[in-house]
């Protein structure tokens, strides 16, 4: 009567019995215990050495200011090239305009044609 009162030894279920089992896999001292504290260990690390280099990429990173620096420097020398290739160019055509003879485009004994005059 007192078992019945009591109730018997009921049964466990078989979550229950499940979960127990999966948990006594990973009891302290045990090889999958050591995997998974592990991994833990390694996510956490992971994320502290993350937060640590983007601190120092926003906090003492000065390598980009000497790049756009630089960049602006040879920026400003490429410009300045050009003007001193266009000002070349330009001595050089006006150089040649003033040896331009007309005269000598002609046939001879012909008159000079217009597309040849200035």
């Amino acid at each position: 009567m007192s078992k019945q009162i009591e109730g018997s030894a009921v049964k466990p279920s078989i979550v229950s019995r499940i979960t127990t089992g999966v948990v006594s896999k990973f009891k302290v001292g045990t090889p999958l215990f050591s995997l998974g504290y592990g991994i833990g260990a390694g996510i956490v690390i992971s994320g502290l050495v993350y937060a640590g280099r983007t601190l120092n990429v926003l906090l003492f990173d000065h390598d980009y200011y000497k790049l756009q620096s630089r960049m602006r420097y040879y920026e400003k020398q490429l410009l300045f090239t050009r003007e001193q290739d266009e000002t070349a160019s330009a001595h050089y055509l006006a150089a040649m305009a003033s040896e331009y003879n007309p005269v000598a485009t002609r046939m001879p004994f012909k008159p000079l044609e217009a597309k040849y005059r200035f």
